[in-house]
């Protein structure tokens, strides 16, 4: 069966360099049999039901060829080299699908300019820059788009966590287990969000000048304990609070949030 890339425009235009995508083979099957790769090169489609192969590199003009082929390379060296850097397109104008997925977690336009949440066209993703003691140290690229894999794409320094901006009571601070969340809390206590599943010695001892820690973990998640043993070795030095919930705190409203904190 033929292969027509003009009936698959509404993936292609969607599928970032280096990704592949499988859908079902128009007038072949409903299964999805046919795998889009988009290359440098252009767009691969290959059938398994039928074995029809089809390159497509009329969308490539050589402007966008070297477009994607800087986009895609910039990206691996930076991940190899360890800089980190926001990607080359970085951009804080979001698409709607970005908006919407702030907006579900309760993130106010106010919210994301004050953290500087953005998008990149190239890696297809709402890019969320993190920064740890008030340093800039990478970020976490989150696709909004369903069938695009990985979700999530991370260039980070190592052992680091999200922070949120500063609090008039740094008395008090909540370890969440996402930006979102952390995001959320940080409007009412100092907030920060764990790029990991264990916290190191450094993140420990960025916690203990805190009197009182609040660990508020996502609770349809499970292999957190060494984080609960890690931050209960810190009530030694603070006060420990471990707060349950049935949603994850981002989808929680203000009121419902503060009054975990302060009853």
């Amino acid at each position: 069966m033929d292969i027509y890339p003009g009936d698959y425009i509404d993936v292609t235009s969607k599928l970032q360099v280096g990704c592949v995508r499988k859908v079902p083979h128009k007038g072949c099957s409903n299964s999805a049999c046919l795998r889009i790769e988009n290359s440098i090169e252009g767009f691969k489609f290959y059938c398994f039901k039928c074995r029809e192969y089809r390159f497509d590199s009329v969308l490539n003009s050589p402007a966008e060829r070297a477009r994607r082929t800087a986009a895609f390379k910039a990206y691996r060296e930076a991940r190899a080299k360890n800089s980190h850097e926001l990607p080359p397109d970085f951009s804080q104008t979001l698409p709607e699908a970005g908006l919407a997925w702030l907006g579900k977690a309760g993130w106010t336009s106010c919210i994301i300019r004050h953290y500087d949440i953005g998008y990149s066209e190239d890696l297809c993703r709402v890019i969320l820059p993190v920064y740890y003691r008030g340093v800039y140290s990478g970020y976490i690229a989150r696709s909004v788009e369903e069938w695009l894999e990985p979700k999530y794409l991370e260039s980070t320094d190592q052992g680091v966590m999200w922070e949120s901006r500063p609090h008039t009571d740094e008395s008090s601070c909540v370890v969440c287990e996402d930006i979102l969340s952390a995001g959320r809390c940080g409007e009412i206590v100092k907030a920060y969000a764990l790029l990991g599943t264990s916290l190191d010695t450094s993140q420990l001892n960025t916690l203990r000048k805190y009197e009182r820690i609040y660990l508020w973990l996502d609770p349809d998640k499970g292999g957190r304990q060494g984080v609960i043993d890690a931050v209960n070795r810190l009530r030694i030095f603070s006060e420990v609070i471990i707060i349950t919930s049935d949603k994850d705190p981002k989808y929680l409203t203000n009121s419902e949030i503060q009054e975990k904190f302060y009853g």
